[in-house]
């Protein structure tokens, strides 16, 4: 836990991994001819028929979204400065690199539960901005608003824990599990831009 804190520590500040990998103990694949269960069935079983289900973290990195139009075109048809208001949205949802539904259920229980523990923070599933702006827009122009999310990506493993054998084993892993999501100490992100452009011949 001190590396991982240490980790997390360290960073400052979305492309998503495309499969998480399960073994049945840490580090070692299974053999060809041994059935494994699914991703899917195995995350279908946190909290809904494990004796224990946790998320840990191994690392948490902060980075910048990427720069999206929030906003339509105000458009200035005049032949003078134009103070315009605008009210501009962005939406983060949790995105997850495995294929389920890690957003729902005790999978996702256990995620938030484990990044809670070793960052203090609060994950959350969905965070919307809205805010209201006043925009000089110059004559014969169009302008618009864009805005980059400041996001968060946690990486780590889920274990699980039966009372009773599951495809034979009392303890399955599933790793390689990366979640993305808005930082949850900087929720507004950048403040939004201001784009500006000629006007179109069916613009006004």
């Amino acid at each position: 836990m001190y590396s991982v804190r240490k980790k997390i520590a360290a960073a400052l500040g979305s492309a998503i991994t495309l499969a998480a990998l399960v073994v049945a103990t840490p580090g070692t694949a299974m053999a060809d001819h041994e059935e494994q269960p699914t991703v899917a069935q195995l995350l279908e079983q946190c909290n809904n028929g494990t004796d224990r289900c946790e998320f840990h973290v191994e690392s948490v990195e902060k980075y910048l979204g990427p720069e999206q139009r929030v906003t339509s075109d105000a458009f200035n048809c005049t032949s003078v400065n134009q103070n315009l208001s605008k009210t501009w949205s962005d939406t983060t949802t949790t995105g997850t690199s495995t294929t389920q539904t890690i957003e729902f259920g005790g999978a996702f229980e256990a995620f938030t539960a484990g990044f809670s523990s070793a960052t203090g923070k609060t994950w959350e599933k969905s965070h919307t901005e809205t805010h209201t702006e006043s925009l000089w827009i110059g004559p014969k122009k169009k302008g618009w608003l864009t805005h980059r999310t400041h996001m968060v990506r946690s990486h780590g493993y889920y274990q699980l824990n039966f009372g009773d054998r599951y495809y034979g084993h009392y303890i399955w892993y599933v790793n390689d599990v990366t979640m993305t999501g808005i930082d949850p100490d900087n929720t507004y992100g950048e403040s939004p831009v201001f784009r500006e452009a000629e006007t179109g011949s069916g613009d006004c």
